[in-house]
């Protein structure tokens, strides 16, 4: 239950984890570390009776999968709704049928500065891992994961609020 202990676990497991759920979902390393961290959340705060480290790794990798399940039905719900809000806003304009998905995007990242455009080009566009994203400009990947959930964060809710 202690910080140095939940470090050496994550120390032990983490990467294992993050490669696993990659693999799995064939979803990106942005996508496996959000996974990665809502287990370790779990794991703070509800600490499951394991006896052996191979009884803990089965119940990182179960809750780790389970986690990453439940943001692809978060964000497939997600979708629908902006999908459905965009659709509605676009009609209620005079319009019978909704814009192109890259319209609506090409609208959306006019409102972004250089710096993310190019961050969002780098990660989506190119593939970049955060790791090579983090090497170019010379900083951490961390950094480079903060900047691009705020700038994903920022383009939702400008479709959820037109």
């Amino acid at each position: 239950g202690s910080r140095a202990a939940l470090g050496e676990i994550y120390d032990h497991f983490a990467t294992d984890i993050a490669r696993s759920i990659c693999r799995t979902t064939k979803r990106d390393e942005s996508f496996a570390l959000d996974c990665l961290q809502e287990t370790f959340m779990k794991l703070a705060s509800n600490p499951p009776r394991c006896e052996t480290n191979a009884q803990l790794a089965a119940w990182l990798q179960v809750t780790a999968l389970n986690t990453a399940r439940n943001m692809f039905v978060a964000e497939r719900r997600r979708n629908q709704r902006e999908t459905s809000y965009a659709t509605s806003q676009y009609r209620r304009e005079g319009a019978h049928e909704a814009p192109p998905a890259d319209e609506i995007l090409r609208a959306l990242t006019q409102t972004l500065d250089d710096a993310e455009r190019d961050l969002l080009r780098l990660r989506y566009a190119t593939g970049l891992s955060l790791g090579a994203i983090a090497h170019s400009i010379g900083c951490h990947p961390s950094r480079i994961e903060s900047a691009l959930r705020r700038v994903v964060a920022r383009l939702r809710e400008g479709a959820a609020n037109p």
